[in-house]
C-alpha cells in the first residue's frame, strides 16, 4: 500500500490508512472521527468526517489530493 490516506470531496471525509486489512467494523471514538477495525478488531484506518468544517476551511479550498490503495 502506497498511498496512505484518501480525500472525499462530495462525502467531505478524509480517511487514513494504518494499515492494509478489510473493514469489518467501525468505532466513532468522538463525534465525527472513526476507527476502521478489521475482522480482529484491530485497527486499519481512521475516518475523519466533515474535514472542511473541523479545518475552518470551505469544501473546495482544502488541498488533500484524491488517494486510495492499490
Amino acid at each position: 500500500m502506497n498511498e496512505k490516506y484518501h480525500y472525499d470531496e462530495k462525502a467531505d471525509s478524509l480517511f487514513i490508512w494504518l494499515k492494509e486489512g478489510r473493514e469489518e467494523n467501525f468505532e466513532e471514538i468522538v463525534p465525527g472521527i472513526n476507527v476502521e477495525l478489521d475482522k480482529d478488531n484491530n485497527i486499519i484506518g481512521v475516518e475523519i468526517l466533515h474535514v472542511s468544517r473541523l479545518l475552518g476551511m470551505e469544501k473546495k479550498k482544502i488541498a488533500i489530493p484524491s488517494r486510495s490503495p492499490s
